[in-house]
């Protein structure tokens, strides 16, 4: 076969000879040629592929993101006042003079501010009104309108509340400074939005803490109640110490911290301060003591074995 194939004796076989040797030429000269253009062809187009596979991904999050604002833009617009100046300003008055009557505040007038117009090349992005209610009430009373006041969700905000005693009264003569807008898009330029009120949980750790809260004077110093009977000594599991500090640690305050209660304990002979929750501990001469309960007014501790109840504003010295 191989003979055959390499024959040249005639002309024919001379021919079939040479085009077998082109193309074994053509092959080998050709395919790396072929084989270089596929791999670039291939590679340019993964290339392509990745690019507009990233410019999805990117447009993808624009449009997210402007949805998102448009969104915020959306409940912005519909809880702006009038994008009339006039009416915006009438109309607001009116809503705060009717909450304070609504909620107990005496001899309430408004003070209108200023009105800021804010805007960049010549467009008006929103106009910020500010407003002074002055009025006579209890602690109680104030409460009340701050709660009905966040209820209504329109487009404004408390900047700042200023209390002032009044003598031989439970009253006090408060001004509470406000802020609103108005956008240009509100969605009446004639009447306030009408929303629906938020209805804020409150429950009876709050009611607890509000009516301890209003029912004392505000302007005074606080005093603790002290205890009917003196407190129990209990001398068998009180901690041993070379020099008692008890008497020189208080426990100041309790507080609510990441939604936690936090008692705040002050130790005067050494200088530290801790704030710590259920379950941590601290030294006080030596001894641990472990936080075992902390409630609205009180703290329960563990120490060497025994169970120790200390009230907030009295030291250790003065436990249950």
């Amino acid at each position: 076969m191989m003979n055959y194939l390499f024959d040249i004796s005639s002309p024919q076989k001379r021919e079939r000879f040479l085009l077998i040797l082109a193309g074994i030429v053509f092959f080998i000269i050709m395919v790396p040629i072929f084989y270089r253009i596929f791999i670039t062809e291939v590679s340019a187009l993964r290339g392509d592929r990745n690019r507009l596979k990233a410019d999805i991904e990117k447009y993808e999050t624009d449009i997210k993101h402007k949805t998102e604002i448009k969104e915020r833009l959306d409940h912005f617009i519909a809880r702006s006042l009038p994008s009339k100046d006039d009416f915006a300003k009438s109309l607001y008055q009116n809503y705060l003079m009717d909450l304070a009557g609504e909620t107990g505040i005496r001899e309430s007038r408004i003070d209108p501010g200023s009105v800021a117009v804010v805007k960049t090349q010549n467009k008006t992005h929103y106009n910020k009104y500010t407003f002074t209610l002055h009025g006579k009430g209890s602690l109680e009373k104030i409460a009340e309108f701050l709660r009905r006041f966040y209820k209504s969700d329109y487009l404004h905000l408390i900047r700042k509340v200023s209390p002032r005693p009044i003598k031989n009264s439970q009253e006090m003569d408060i001004s509470i400074t406000i802020e609103a807008l108005s956008l240009p898009q509100a969605r009446s330029n004639r009447t306030l939005p009408v929303i629906e009120e938020q209805q804020l949980a409150l429950t009876e750790s709050d009611k607890t803490m509000l009516q301890r809260i209003t029912e004392r004077s505000l302007f005074s110093a606080f005093v603790p109640v002290r205890p009917t009977a003196e407190p129990r000594i209990r001398e068998e599991n009180r901690p041993p110490n070379r020099f008692d500090q008890s008497p020189y640690c208080y426990v100041m305050a309790v507080v609510e911290s990441d939604g936690k209660p936090q008692v705040w304990i002050d130790l005067r002979t050494e200088g530290k301060k801790f704030r710590l929750y259920e379950g941590e501990m601290f030294q006080l001469g030596g001894v641990r003591c472990f936080v075992r309960k902390i409630e609205f007014d009180r703290v329960q501790f563990e120490a060497a074995g025994g169970f120790y109840t200390i009230k907030t504003g009295k030291s250790f010295a003065e436990y249950d």
